[in-house]
């Protein structure tokens, strides 16, 4: 009995000898975040393999105050139009387009209505495109059947952080008048009639007109940029006085034009467009002579024409320079001492050299 106590003993002595075994750690599972589904908003949608989600607060959009949105948004045949698209909260818009490259502007009221997140402009003076708020912040262009256009150019306009009253300068063409001391304006495009307010950078003009007896008592054709004025029943107030072009004539779509006594605008010169807000434009008077604005410098010349043979003489013209218009400048004074035939096609006037066109002009409407 005591010999077998003793062999237990060591038998056990020897078990807890034995080196010990490690247990290999169970690998731990990571947990996934469950995401919490979206409150969704009637006609919002979640990010899919074929759409995109939008961050969106349409249950904001009310219109309590004055709101101003800006864009570029594209254009058939310009490099774009630049909005501003002025939201009222009495019910009413206002809207400037800038036509960029043409020299055009529009300047358009009317009246809104807002339809769950579709935006309706009208207006009695044009056609206005309706809108769709994508935010309280963004406005989205919509297409004639209502929806939101798809391309990769940009259709949004973006709210500013601050409202800002319109920029309703406009480039004009029409005929200027003083009579007893009041200067008055008849506007080429639209045939209304506005008078001149007396302010500083009228005062040129109205030098200009009166100090020369070809133009002194007499309507002549002129080019400025003004805008009308609220506070004075919408007379005119001159920003910016271009030039008098003595013979001319305000263009009639209705008839053929013909060369002499229109202002014409450059469109191409050696088949480069001409970004139109350079504004290059020129009159063949019936005295023989052709003058105008190069894009930087005013200039003279005569010519002759039998037919539709052309021959300009050597040019004289300021001595400006200016980065932007140089090159387009060289070009026109150049190519117009060569021409060598001139013809009007379709509303348009061409320059030749040896049977090919060598420049084309429009008739300016401002």
């Amino acid at each position: 009995m005591k010999r077998s106590l003793v062999l237990a003993a060591v038998l056990l002595s020897a078990c807890t000898n034995l080196p010990q075994q490690k247990m290999k750690p169970v690998p731990v599972q990571p947990v996934q975040p469950v995401a919490a589904e979206p409150e969704l908003v009637p006609g919002e949608v979640v990010n899919s393999d074929n759409t995109e989600a939008m961050p969106t607060d349409f249950g904001l959009i009310f219109i309590d105050r004055d709101m101003s949105f800006h864009g570029t948004l594209p254009c058939k045949k310009c490099p774009g139009i630049q909005y501003q698209l002025n939201i009222l909260q009495d019910g009413k818009f206002e809207l400037r387009r800038d036509y960029i490259d043409r020299n055009t502007v529009e300047l358009l009221q009317g009246t809104w209505q807002l339809d769950d997140r579709t935006l309706h402009l009208s207006s009695k003076q044009g056609k206005v495109p309706s809108f769709q708020f994508g935010s309280n912040q963004h406005l989205i262009l919509l297409n004639a059947a209502g929806k939101p256009m798809v391309s990769k150019e940009n259709q949004t306009l973006t709210r500013t952080s601050q409202f800002s009253r319109l920029d309703t300068r406009m480039p004009l063409l029409g005929l200027y008048q003083l009579k007893n001391n009041e200067a008055s304006f008849i506007d080429c495009m639209t045939g209304e009639n506005h008078s001149i307010a007396m302010t500083q950078h009228h005062m040129p003009m109205l030098r200009s007109y009166q100090t020369d007896p070809k133009l002194s008592g007499k309507a002549v054709v002129a080019t400025m940029t003004a805008r009308k004025s609220a506070e004075q029943h919408q007379a005119l107030m001159v920003d910016k006085f271009d030039q008098f072009w003595p013979g001319a004539t305000c263009p009639d779509k209705a008839a053929t034009a013909k060369v002499q006594n229109l202002v014409w605008r450059l469109q191409t010169v050696s088949q480069i467009s001409v970004p139109q807000k350079l504004n290059i434009r020129v009159m063949f008077d019936d005295n023989n002579r052709v003058y105008g604005f190069s894009g930087c410098n005013n200039f003279n010349a005569g010519y002759s024409q039998k037919d539709n043979q052309l021959k300009v003489m050597p040019i004289v013209s300021t001595r400006k320079f200016c980065n932007d218009a140089n090159f387009y400048e060289q070009q026109f004074t150049k190519q117009l001492q060569t021409a060598d035939r001139i013809e009007v096609n379709q509303q348009k006037l061409q320059l030749f050299k040896d049977n090919k066109v060598i420049m084309e002009f429009q008739p300016a409407v401002n």
